[in-house]
């Protein structure tokens, strides 16, 4: 947004700004603006005690650290000598601007928008209004949540400080893990309203360049009235709005989001907000935990691998079951036949009905599991399991088979390390299912060839979405894909990036 600038939704649409760049800093204007606000405290000293030497100092109540202001501000105001021998207020206001207020920061503003600006995001200002200008001094405290394990990413072997609401604390994580004088932390803000402060992380002489330059295009070109959700910023920088994958990797892991960095993506933490952004993101990525590379490389390939069999068993499972079950009985051996015969004796349903049906009770008992409290979640899933599985075959509505094929369906979408590439998944299990209950395998190939055309169109910031499979000559798949080589053969960073610095190691 325009430096001096400020939002006053009363006399405008939400999506104009009023420009207060023709109006002067002075105590009478910010109470005109700032009326009928009962936390704005505004409060008149004489400097040294001098009443000819007035100043108004306005803060918001329960921004700032008011002992500071006490002790750094307003005492130095009414004990230094040399203030009251300055000869006027710009003497006075170059004698503060040197350390005769002791604060460390401190700025000079004569443009009542970036006044305003300081107030509201936790500055005290000193008002000069005979010569119209007011020096600000960043003194914020309020109410923060302390820095702990991440609740949605676990950390089995590795660091357990996770990122929080408070932006200059994220930073200042990403600062004790990165320590090279090339890392870049610049601000800009969105929301006419919220004035929302995002910071973009990346490091000068390794980061593409274009996509540092396409991230800052697409932030500026965001013009709404308020960012307070994680979707206000996520749904403007991804390039495919219609796609349900996700096309940027959020994490409130530091160790992870600083990683990326180091490979040569850009970050992006929200003031507010908990979880920050990595850009860009290819489908390899959420196959990814931070515990592959604090593991030895064998197990991390197991594991990983695991993970893909798992996206397909949970993609492709129960539709199978529905094809080979109704369309394709001839490929089933003779003993399982007879077993899948002898359970679905007296179930009235056909088997698509019930396998459709038990998905969407599975997708309920998660839902609800979400919402509800933590104890309460854990005794929704245990009922649910007990009333949907036990009572439903004991009632002969489904077969003790359909319930065997959506658990080891539902277990397998849980192993996936990110959450909104899972809900992707779980969403195209039920078109598969569409597809097999019309056609088959025949369907549920046309579908699996669809899901692989659309995930080969996507692009993010340049970079195919299937990378590095279906990229750059397929280069980095050796490396660090399906397996984990070991970290000393990991000498380069990923090629699809176009880093500046394309060795990570020597």
């Amino acid at each position: 947004m325009k430096s001096g600038s400020f939002k006053n939704n009363s006399k405008q649409n939400y999506n104009e700004e009023v420009d207060f760049t023709d109006k002067e800093v002075s105590t009478e204007n910010i109470k005109s603006i700032l009326s009928d606000c009962s936390d704005i405290i505004y409060q008149e000293h004489y400097i040294n005690g001098c009443p000819n030497l007035p100043v108004t100092v306005v803060f918001v109540d329960g921004l700032v650290n008011t002992k500071i202001v006490n002790d750094d501000v307003l005492k130095p105001l009414s004990q230094e000598k040399v203030l009251e021998e300055a000869r006027d207020f710009n003497s006075i206001i170059d004698l503060i601007e040197h350390g005769t207020v002791y604060h460390a920061t401190r700025k000079l503003r004569t443009n009542l928008g970036d006044t305003l600006s300081d107030i509201l995001s936790g500055s005290v200002a000193l008002i000069f209004d005979s010569v119209k200008k007011a020096i600000t001094f960043d003194i914020k405290e309020f109410e923060k949540r302390t820095i702990s394990e991440p609740q949605t990413e676990s950390a089995l072997k590795g660091a357990k400080d996770s990122f929080i609401e408070v932006l200059r604390v994220n930073t200042s994580l990403v600062r004790r893990k990165i320590h090279t004088p090339y890392l870049r932390i610049k601000e800009t803000f969105v929301g006419y309203q919220t004035k929302t402060p995002i910071a973009v992380i990346y490091i000068e002489n390794l980061t593409n360049k274009k996509i540092v330059e396409e991230v800052f295009k697409r932030l500026d070109s965001i013009k709404i009235d308020g960012a307070t959700t994680a979707g206000s910023i996520e749904e403007y920088l991804i390039d495919n709005k219609l796609t349900i994958f996700p096309l940027v990797l959020n994490t409130e892991r530091t160790d992870k989001f600083c990683h990326n960095i180091l490979e040569g993506r850009v970050g992006l933490l929200i003031d507010g907000l908990p979880t920050a952004y990595i850009i860009p993101a290819t489908l390899n990525m959420f196959f990814q935990a931070p515990e592959d590379y604090a593991q030895n490389f064998i197990i991390s390939s197991f594991l990983r691998s695991l993970r893909f069999v798992n996206a397909m068993v949970t993609l492709i499972f129960p539709a199978f079951y529905i094809s080979i079950t109704t369309f394709h009985q001839e490929m089933i051996p003779t003993v399982l036949a007879i077993s899948i015969i002898r359970s679905k004796e007296e179930v009235p349903f056909p088997t698509s009905t019930s396998i459709f049906f038990m998905l969407l009770a599975f997708e309920v008992l998660v839902e609800a599991g979400f919402r509800l409290p933590k104890t309460i979640g854990q005794t929704i899933s245990i009922i649910g399991a007990l009333v949907v599985g036990q009572a439903a075959v004991q009632a002969k509505i489904i077969s003790p088979t359909a319930v065997v094929v959506i658990a080891i369906s539902g277990m397998a979408g849980f192993t996936m390390p990110n959450q909104d590439f899972s809900n992707a998944l779980r969403i195209f299990r039920l078109l598969f299912l569409v597809f097999a209950t019309i056609a088959g395998l025949y369907g549920l190939s046309l579908g699996v060839l669809l899901l692989i055309h659309h995930l080969s169109s996507l692009e993010t910031y340049g970079v195919p979405y299937f990378t590095p499979f279906a990229a750059n000559e397929g280069q980095d798949i050796a490396h660090d894909t399906i397996i984990r080589v070991p970290l000393h053969y990991m000498r380069k960073r990923p090629s699809s990036l176009k880093t500046l610095n394309k060795k990570r190691q020597q």
